[in-house]
Parts: C-alpha cells; structure tokens; sequence
C-alpha cells in the first residue's frame, strides 16, 4: 500500500521529497540537508515532518492485559503518562512489527510506521476475539521536535500525554511522548489532520523552529542504531541481533513477571509472561548468543555514493552480512547500518589482522569502533546447568 504525500511537501519552500532514485512521503530536506543537521546539533529546535507515521488507538476494558499477551513489552501495569517500544513477532520469534507504545488516560496509543500500519492493525484486530478492546486508526498527522539533548533531557524516562505539550508550542495537539534519539531528544506531537499547516506555519515563523527533512533525522536514527523495520532488519531478523532493542542492561537470566512491574524503555521485556515468540528471546538470553548483530558502517566518502538496501557487506569478497538503510551525516560523514555475523565482529575484536577489508558493494566499509567487540559474559543457563554437573 502507497504511503499518501504529506500536504507541507507542497506547502514549505524548499521542500524535496526525493533522494537519489527514491521518493519520500514527507520531505527529505527543505534544501540544505546537511546544514539542518547542524543546525540543530548547534543549539536549534528542529521540527520533522512524520506524515509517514501511522496512530493505533488501543482502547477498552482489557486493553492493557489484552495488549500485553501480544507483544515482548510488559504494559500491564503501565501507568498513564509512560511511554515505551514493543514488538510483534512469529512463532520462530522473528521480528515482525515494530512500533511506539505511549499510555494516555483512556487506552493506548501505538506509533508504527505508514507502511506497517495496515498489517499491524489486521493483525490486531483479528486477535480480539471475544476480549473487551477496540482498535482503530485514528485521523491524526505527527511532527517530531528535535533538541539536542541536555544533562535533565538525557535523564528522563520517556514520557506521555493527552492535549497540548508540556512547552505549550502545539495548543492543538491531541497528545505527544518524549523519547531518545542518541544525544537528540525528540517529542513527538500528534495533531489532527487538517491542524497540520497552521501548527507548522506557528512552530516555524512564530517561534522560530527550523525545518528539518527525514534526512537528518534518518542521520541521527543510524547514529543510535534504531532499526526500520525491513530496511534494517530482513525475515529472519531476531530481537537479540539488534541491540537496540534490549538496551545495555540485558544480562542475567529471564524471570516470572511481577504484577505490578511496569515496562522498561527499550522494546524487549525479560521479566513477564507468554507471547508469541518468547521462547526464541528466552532461549538466547539464557543459553546462547544471536547469530548475527547490528553494527554502525562508516563508508569510505570518495565515492560519492551509497549502498542500496540489502546490499551484500562483505569481507575479502565473502559475504558477511547485509547493508540496511545508509545516509550522508554531517558530522561522521557516510554512514549505514548493517547486520553483520556475531562471529566476524568478535574475530574483528579479538585477531583484527584475520579479517580482510570490508565492502559493502563496491564501497569501502568499516565497522564503528564502539560495535567491534565480544560478549563473553556467561549465559546463566548454561551457568546452572554447570553448577548442577558440578555440585
């Protein structure tokens, strides 16, 4: 299904939805794509026009406990005003779905990508059965405003509400969530449709927000290895290859949910019950090791291009894993996100000089520092299982 073009694509001067072969459904600069970087990252509010998210409303007497039967977060005690991720994923506990949990007072807001938004909601709907929740789509448009992020802004947890936001910019608004993007804080606004141009005209010329196509912001996303679903990921892809998704703290072994436990801010929870798909997330958690991991690319520049998704990375001509989305930052320069086979990056951290150069295509590549390491940390089944042998 085609993503519609948003409105301020004929709206905003300067705006262009194309780059290179591809075209947007919002813009992808207003005509200085690396200098919108900048200039938020020097200190200005940016506003991102996110016509290509989609609003699920998650309503009724069950829907939090429905929900979380459904999904790898923990949201049954999730407290109006908490915002998370989740995922949906098939029997073998491959990645499905990915989207944005926010709690408001009446039910629960889910923020999905345009393009998975039909197959997320059919999904949805065809699992109420008999329980007391509704799904529907709701006609509202976002906008993301982006900050580079202080020491207060970098400490909060996510955050969730109904009606205008907290600073006041957006009177319209019908409700919003705070978030992380790297070092950027981003507020994303829900707005109805037709509040869509006056709200962006008052943001941009009466309190001087800067607009910021999907370009940037997509620079910012790779920075802080958040995936797209199917760019980033394939048919395979499984939570634990995508770091993201558990966060830093995800060692020790699964455990039973406790009732009153609320969610935590990355999309996997490893304390709570049955969903589909679990027992793939419970098995490597505790016993083993994903197959492959999500790595930050930098590209060699002097080409002046960059790979295509799904293209081949490779090490000495073998392949060794799969290029997702790529962009031009202005700060790093090329860069793109790829899932590379665990054991290339653990010999990259241990016997470098094993590993030949990589390619990806026919792009000179190089995985970012912070990624090239190895988790040799003990898996706490396997560490029962020899505290059994042994005792």
């Amino acid at each position: 299904m085609t993503t519609p073009s948003s409105p301020l694509l004929s709206h905003v001067p300067g705006a262009s939805a194309t780059n290179e072969d591809k075209t947007y459904p919002v813009a992808w600069h207003y005509g200085n794509p690396l200098g919108e970087q900048n200039a938020v990252e020097d200190g200005a509010t940016g506003l991102v026009d996110r016509f290509d998210r989609v609003a699920l409303w998650v309503h009724g007497e069950e829907a939090k406990t429905w929900l979380n039967d459904l999904i790898s977060q923990k949201i049954n005690a999730i407290q109006p005003g908490q915002a998370t991720f989740g995922l949906i994923l098939d029997v073998q506990g491959h990645v499905e779905y990915q989207f944005g949990v926010a709690a408001l007072e009446d039910g629960i807001l889910l923020d999905v990508a345009a393009e998975q938004a039909e197959g997320l909601e059919t999904y949805l709907s065809r699992m109420i059965f008999w329980a007391k929740v509704e799904v529907e789509r709701l006609d509202l448009v976002q906008m993301a405003v982006l900050k580079k992020a202080g020491a207060q802004e970098s400490a909060e947890d996510d955050r969730a509400g109904l009606g205008a936001t907290p600073d006041g910019a957006f009177p319209d608004a019908h409700s919003w969530r705070t978030r992380k993007l790297g070092e950027i804080a981003v507020t994303d606004v829900w707005l109805p449709a037709d509040a869509q141009i006056g709200s962006w005209d008052h943001a941009t010329a009466e309190l001087g927000y800067a607009p910021t196509g999907l370009m940037a912001y997509t620079a910012w996303r790779i920075a802080a290895r958040q995936p797209v679903i199917g760019e980033d990921t394939d048919e395979k892809t499984i939570p634990h290859e995508v770091p993201w998704y558990l966060g830093e703290n995800n060692h020790g072994a699964t455990q039973l949910a406790q009732e009153s436990e609320g969610p935590t801010a990355h999309a996997v929870h490893l304390n709570k019950g049955c969903y589909r798909g679990q027992e793939t997330v419970s098995r490597v958690q505790n016993l083993g090791k994903p197959p492959r991991t999500l790595v930050l690319l930098h590209l060699d520049g002097s080409r002046n291009a960059l790979p295509e998704v799904g293209t081949d990375l490779t090490a000495g001509g073998r392949r060794i894993g799969r290029v997702g989305s790529s962009v031009h930052d202005a700060i790093l320069g090329p860069i793109a996100l790829a899932l590379v086979r665990r054991n290339v990056v653990e010999k990259l951290a241990t016997d470098p000089a094993t590993v030949p150069a990589l390619q990806a295509g026919e792009v000179d590549a190089a995985i970012d520092p912070a990624d090239v390491k190895v988790d040799d940390a003990e898996k706490p089944g396997r560490a029962a299982i020899k505290n059994l042998r042994n005792g």
